[in-house]
């Protein structure tokens, strides 16, 4: 069988594939809020002259002032108005930037979560879901999603302004000498670097430990989510919780120190080189001014040009290692994007054949890594028939229902839809035209944590008339009136809403199906586990009515239930051993028969 695609490489992506990321995310952000970027960006190239024309207004000023107290002239009240101006200029641009930036980060927050939903809507199958460094990588980025887009768009714009400025400066001390700004710059490249390798390192142990933090986790859910809480105190578990967070948080912590430790030391020579160039072209600044060479303002200039390049530097070293990490998130974003799934739509869909036949041609399937759970199976379903699945747990008979709604592939044959002389192949079909013929009700069903009428709806139009049958056929009318705001109450303890028993969600999950009237193909997988017989009853009852004209496929264990279904099939081993009607499977006294005894005999006992 194909693997599933992998949304994690091993190795970290190199610079050029960073700035390949960087390329193409620009033109998102760009396109996120065109009218936004293009204000932030004025405002970033406006922030970053700043600073250069503000130690050039006080290298004027100061040389003025020596002037005017050696008796000459200077316009000392321009020159501190000129100051003043660039000052609340720097505040203005600043403040604007900070709010601009905020709406343009939103924008592009909610653009670029939007494109991570959509890609997990195109995510038609469940294979992807198999892979354990799915979690890792989803986890990943869910937990970015809200914050690495700002934080980017931030980066970007810092590093522009920081350029900017670090130009600007750099072209105020070729007043004192060509070859000055180059010093300074060579002097604190290495800082720049190592830190930025150091982000690497810090990164590269965020993707080492995702797993491991996800561990903790889940201990610490555990140990605190009202769903375990029963088991917990019914047998001590909490003290092993508690040792095995503590034992996993304690090595986690011991690995992430390791990585401080060696971001701090590693930073200290290149610290130290930095600190000796500063103090070097210092001292020959000083020197000039002994001389004669240099006026009392260009030394001030040097003083202020060189703290602010020593800051810009530093800004340009957190904002490469920053951004180099905001980008890594955003290779995995794009992996993820660009991951091709093995189940997807067609380039060119087949319609739908007006018979819905099922029929399977010797279908073999196995989940990733393990042997086959259907083998060879071939079975033949015409549309308008109510069929019963039944066998031992591990039969295939789930995986049967699954492979129906083409959340996998077979590895070996096929599943057609249509009568003979009319049928098309599955893959050949939309997967979200054909499931929307489909109403289910799964054994490990989903319980979302809305309202009553939202669990029921599922983002479907609400019909009044629609929902009051579902409500009535499936038992959830009788339940409404000991709710507080009846389909209005919310579900779920987290939000402040009730929690309700097994068998209150199973009434409201065969709602969902039932509510689903359109639906050709109704399908039951082990509908009833957690009903009392006599709601047990009332649903089978519903079932047997809205099956009327529909495919009908229905999973069971409870044998008594299955004698309304036209046809019984009987699986072992992922095949298909027995195939009738109860009648004939009874007469031919095989494994259905033996099934039928047993229950028999244990509600007779």
């Amino acid at each position: 069988m194909p693997r599933p695609p992998r949304l994690r490489d091993q190795s970290a992506p190199d610079t050029a594939q960073l700035l390949r990321i960087l390329w193409r995310t620009l033109p998102e952000l760009w396109h996120s809020s065109p009218m936004l970027v293009s204000l932030l960006g004025l405002m970033a190239l406006l922030g970053g002259l700043i600073p250069a024309a503000t130690l050039l207004i006080s290298k004027w000023a100061v040389d003025g002032v020596s002037r005017v107290a050696a008796g000459g002239e200077a316009d000392l009240a321009l020159l501190a108005a000129a100051w003043a101006g660039a000052a609340l200029l720097g505040q203005v641009t600043g403040i604007a930037r900070q709010v601009l930036q905020g709406y343009a980060a939103d924008k592009f927050t909610v653009q670029t979560s939007r494109r991570l939903m959509d890609k997990m809507n195109d995510l038609t199958g469940l294979e992807v879901l198999e892979d354990p460094r799915f979690h890792d990588d989803i986890q990943i980025l869910q937990m970015g999603a809200p914050r690495r887009p700002l934080n980017l768009t931030a980066t970007i714009l810092g590093l522009l302004g920081t350029l900017v400025g670090l130009l600007g400066v750099s072209g105020v001390l070729l007043t004192v000498g060509w070859w000055v700004p180059l010093v300074v710059v060579a002097g604190m490249v290495p800082l720049t670097l190592t830190q930025m390798r150091l982000y690497e390192l810090g990164w590269s142990m965020t993707i080492q430990n995702t797993q491991a933090s996800r561990e903790l986790n889940y201990f610490q859910k555990a140990a605190l989510n009202q769903q375990f809480a029963k088991e917990i105190r019914l047998y001590g578990l909490m003290p092993y919780l508690t040792r095995e967070y503590t034992e996993r948080t304690l090595d986690y912590q011991r690995t992430m120190r390791g990585v401080r430790n060696k971001q701090l030391l590693g930073v200290l020579p290149a610290q130290i080189l930095a600190l000796a160039v500063t103090a070097g072209v210092f001292a020959y600044a000083v020197w000039q001014a002994q001389q004669g060479n240099l006026t009392p303002g260009a030394v001030v200039l040097v003083i202020g040009a060189l703290s602010q390049v020593r800051g810009d530097l530093q800004s340009l070293a957190d904002s490469l290692g920053v951004g180099s990490e905001h980008l890594h998130w955003f290779a995995k974003y794009y992996e993820f994007l660009d991951a091709v799934p093995q189940v997807a739509a067609p380039a060119q869909p087949q319609p739908l054949p007006q018979r819905l036949d099922l029929t399977l041609e010797g279908v073999t399937f196995g989940y990733q890594g393990h042997a086959p759970v259907i083998e060879n199976l071939s079975l033949h379903i015409p549309e308008g028939q109510t069929v019963a699945i039944v066998g031992e747990n591990g039969a295939g008979k789930s995986t049967l229902i699954k492979l129906l709604l083409r959340f996998y592939d077979p590895s070996a044959g096929r599943i057609l839809l249509g009568s003979a002389g009319e049928q098309t192949d599955l893959r050949d079909v939309d997967p979200a035209e054909w499931r929307s013929q489909v109403a289910a009700v799964f054994q490990d069903y989903a319980r979302f944590e809305w309202d009553v009428r939202q669990n029921v709806l599922l983002g479907q139009q609400e019909d009044p008339q629609r929902l009051s049958y579902a409500a009535d056929a499936s038992g959830l009318s009788a339940m409404l009136p000991r709710l507080e705001d009846g389909l209005n109450t919310r579900i779920g303890q987290a939000y402040g809403g009730v929690d309700l028993s097994g068998g209150q969600w199973q009434k409201l999950v065969t709602a969902r199906a039932l509510y689903r009237a359109e639906a050709r193909v109704l399908i039951l997988d082990e509908p009833t586990a957690a009903l009392d017989p006599r709601s047990e009853a009332e649903v089978f009852a519903a079932f047997a009515e809205l099956a009327r004209g529909r495919t009908a496929l229905l999973v069971t264990h409870r044998l008594g239930s299955v004698r309304m279904a036209d046809r019984i099939v009987v699986m072992r081993s992922g095949r298909v051993t027995e195939d009738g009607t109860h009648e004939e499977l009874l007469a031919r006294g095989g494994e259905y028969a033996e099934l039928w005894r047993l229950q028999a005999g244990q509600y007779g006992e």
